[in-house]
């Protein structure tokens, strides 16, 4: 609802990012005058320098992000007991950005824009959603390419019929929350394909200790007769 994301951005930005001054903020509280709100939005996102994005719920995601870390940089103290105990190294007293993580084998800058676009065009030619945390995305290539591309799954046989309609199932989840249901009945597939792997797994564990003590082969030269 364009009311509701107009009115979250305001509060947004009136409690916890408060980029602009409380009387520059005109614009963004014109909710009821769409034209008016979206010019001051557009002028907003360019000053937050938001990236390009696609559709509102991944602007909104961004926003939030960036309005979590605000708050996070604002008392770094009060978060310290869900902090890892070891941090991001530091120079003069003050937190170095950690910008360079360890990608397989190597060393690798993940926020360089060159990194980024190849993220970005991988997963468009594999057609992962789209997703404003890069790194995220790139997970789910990783996923993909282990799925679908890699040796184990030459074999494996290509699943055809028609999809279950899970979105249509009579097991209401969240009757007074339809957003919400169906997000929860996606969440609750992907942990039975994640219980489903781990029987196969197990299964196969099984089997290959059969194989070592079903068929157990002697050596008759080890053995003796007699004293």
């Amino acid at each position: 609802d364009r009311k509701e994301f107009a009115s979250t951005i305001l509060w947004i930005e009136d409690q916890k990012i408060r980029l602009y001054k409380i009387e520059d903020r005109e614009m963004l509280r014109h909710i009821d005058n769409p034209k008016t709100w979206e010019e001051g939005y557009v002028k907003y996102c360019a000053d937050l320098q938001m990236p390009a994005l696609e559709s509102q719920q991944e602007q909104l995601a961004w926003i939030l992000s960036h309005a979590v870390r605000l708050e996070f940089l604002d008392d770094p103290e009060q978060f310290e007991s869900i902090n890892s105990k070891t941090g991001p190294p530091k120079s003069n007293g003050k937190q170095v950005p950690v910008k360079v993580q360890s990608i397989f084998d190597g060393k690798i800058n993940v926020q360089d824009k060159a990194f980024i676009d190849g993220v970005r065009q991988l997963a468009s030619k594999l057609n992962v959603p789209h997703h404003p945390n890069h790194l995220l995305q790139l997970e789910a290539v990783a996923r993909i390419v282990h799925e679908r591309l890699s040796p184990a799954s030459k074999g494996r046989q290509p699943i055809v019929g028609t999809p279950f309609p899970f979105d249509k199932g009579n097991d209401i989840i969240s009757a007074n929350d339809p957003a919400l249901d169906l997000p929860m009945r996606i969440l609750r597939l992907l942990q039975i394909q994640s219980l489903r792997q781990l029987q196969t797994h197990i299964n196969e564990t099984i089997v290959a200790v059969q194989n070592l003590t079903a068929n157990p082969k002697t050596d008759t030269k080890l053995g003796k007769v007699g004293r």
